[in-house]
């Protein structure tokens, strides 16, 4: 009967924060009772009030940004390669097949026009770099996969890109300051926290309006739509926040 509760919160929560019911009760009741157990850790208990489940991230003015980050959103599978879309656990598709995606051409075009006003350094995902390269935008770091010794490339988390974005801005010479966060909408306030939490004065800038539309072509299965996020959200909340 607890469980069937804390179902219930939780979908009422999701639906405040994400304005799709339907969404919020289908991942609500199909949540594993082991993911359900760390969201009730992690929210305190609370899990209609907490602010670890906020999906509102905190904004800063335009003018206090310093450098800008950028965290990418899915990528598209090259549809000539015949690789299919990955999950979470799959091993990411080769590098050469990969094209950045209509999300991150979006993140691009947001952080083109901020920086047209405000022109600061750039700290971006591989993904969304591309895009800035095609949209002619200066001062630009791109965080790349990693390439291990034996070869093959690790794609590199959010925190991964904070930590990797931060060495690479050093060995630019680049400050850092207060880092403006502008990336897909479901991904600001996990991804500000992620910056956080690896040491980034990090919020969203206020004048930034962050792409919202899924694309149902990512070739990460999880970054399709609303309903297949929510549960890696939940889980990658619980994990940051445990």
């Amino acid at each position: 009967m607890a469980a069937s509760a804390d179902r219930a919160r939780l979908a009422r929560r999701l639906t405040v924060e994400h304005g799709d019911p339907e969404t919020a009760e289908a991942v609500a009741a199909d949540l594993d009772d082991g993911l359900l157990e760390l969201v009730i850790a992690v929210s305190g208990g609370e899990i209609e009030s907490s602010p670890a489940l906020s999906s509102t991230p905190p904004t800063m003015a335009d003018d206090e940004v310093d450098s800008l980050w950028l965290f990418s959103w899915g990528y598209r599978i090259d549809p000539a390669a015949g690789i299919a879309p990955v999950g979470l656990t799959d091993t990411p598709p080769p590098f050469a097949v990969l094209q950045p995606g209509p999300v991150n051409a979006a993140i691009a075009r947001t952080a083109t026009a901020f920086v047209a006003n405000h022109p600061v350094p750039i700290i971006a995902q591989w993904e969304i770099a591309r895009e800035l390269d095609c949209l002619g935008a200066r001062d630009v770091i791109s965080v790349e996969p990693v390439q291990e010794p034996d070869g093959t490339l690790r794609y590199l988390s959010t925190p991964d890109v904070v930590t990797v974005g931060q060495q690479l801005a050093a060995d630019a010479g680049v400050t850092v300051g207060r880092a403006g966060v502008i990336t897909f909408s479901a991904l600001a306030f996990p991804g500000v926290m992620a910056a956080r939490q690896g040491g980034l004065d990090a919020a969203v800038p206020v004048g930034a309006v962050l792409p919202t539309e899924y694309d149902p072509e990512s070739g990460q299965l999880w970054t399709r739509s609303l309903e297949a996020w929510l549960p890696v959200d939940l889980f990658g909340r619980a994990i940051l926040n445990g």
